[in-house]
């Protein structure tokens, strides 16, 4: 399994006893990790027992910190050099809140010939069958084609993609029917209306019925299996012959600690099962352990982090 990141980052994690916009905090704890959504599912993954390659398009500012810090995750890694410095996401906890405040920063513009280049590197590691995943944003002033692009080369070898990108990214798919997406409700609906994603303000009306309807608009016409994810409400599926909405395992509140990475967390768990169940695919049950595995990483801090146990545990119902 291929893991695509071509716009990574360092997280860097803060706590701090409570939040006040405008104010100056002195925060109690901070973590650099070595961050974006694919290195999150490549993390899950191998804590599912399924490593996979890392193929990341890096910036060489700050990029020995970025390696050291991925190095210690013994994760199969391909880099693709470019100009520029590693973009940040800062992540701020509240020890005396539940709530969490996540700003991603831009990454640096590349150029047609980098695109090009990144996907000539994923393609030397691409094998017939496999599945490749394209995570997260996508770097600046990337080619207007790109994922379209992307998505034909993969295609050609014999691969079928997953992509999990944010709405103005999965614009420059143009034709090509993608095999799966995950996005989650709001960004389903951004990429409906054409709103660029930017800001999201949750909106928990309606929830299973604006789920069904947005996949019902994105499947055939963006992707042939689309999963709509809604956090602790559950997950719409549509891939024209099966239509339906499952309920999301009920988390411990006492064992809760983030929902950061969790929708990666879910993307690493149904490639897990795709990987394991190609010849016989069940999707309820494929839905069910991709939102086993999202719970489990709710229990960490750490983005990705998934105890293959506990997810194990919550499936069967016994979280």
């Amino acid at each position: 399994m291929l893991i695509l990141t071509p716009n990574p980052c360092l997280d860097v994690t803060l706590w701090v006893n409570r939040l006040s916009l405008g104010s100056v905090h002195r925060a109690s704890k901070n973590e650099t990790t070595a961050g974006g959504k694919g290195i999150n599912v490549a993390r899950a993954s191998a804590s599912l027992g399924a490593p996979g390659h890392l193929i990341l398009m890096l910036p060489t500012v700050q990029a020995d910190l970025y390696k050291q810090r991925l190095e210690a995750e013994k994760i199969k890694v391909s880099y693709l050099d470019i100009p520029g410095e590693v973009r940040k996401a800062i992540i701020i906890n509240q020890n005396e809140g539940t709530e969490i405040t996540v700003v991603n920063g831009a990454g640096p513009d590349i150029t047609a010939s980098d695109w090009d280049k990144y996907c000539d590197l994923v393609i030397k590691n691409t094998s017939k069958d496999e599945l490749v995943l394209l995570m997260g944003s996508m770097p600046s002033a990337s080619p207007q084609d790109a994922i379209e692009k992307l998505s034909k080369k993969i295609h050609a070898v014999g691969a079928q993609l997953l992509v999990d990108t944010a709405p103005a990214s999965l614009k420059s798919r143009k034709s090509e029917i993608l095999d799966f997406i995950t996005p989650n409700l709001e960004e389903a609906e951004a990429l409906i209306s054409g709103d660029d994603g930017s800001l999201f303000v949750v909106n928990n009306e309606n929830i299973e019925e604006r789920a069904m309807i947005v996949a019902q608009k994105l499947q055939g016409v963006v992707a042939k299996q689309v999963f709509i994810t809604v956090g602790e409400h559950g997950c719409a599926f549509n891939n024209g012959s099966e239509k339906w909405f499952l309920p999301a395992f009920k988390l411990n509140p006492n064992l809760y600690k983030s929902a950061v990475g969790a929708g990666d967390s879910f993307v690493a768990g149904l490639a897990n099962y795709l990987n394991q169940n190609s010849a016989n695919i069940d999707w309820k049950e494929c839905a069910k352990f991709a939102m086993a595995t999202a719970a489990a990483s709710c229990e960490s801090y750490l983005a990705g982090g998934v105890d293959k146990e506990r997810a194990l545990l919550i499936l069967a119902g016994k979280s």
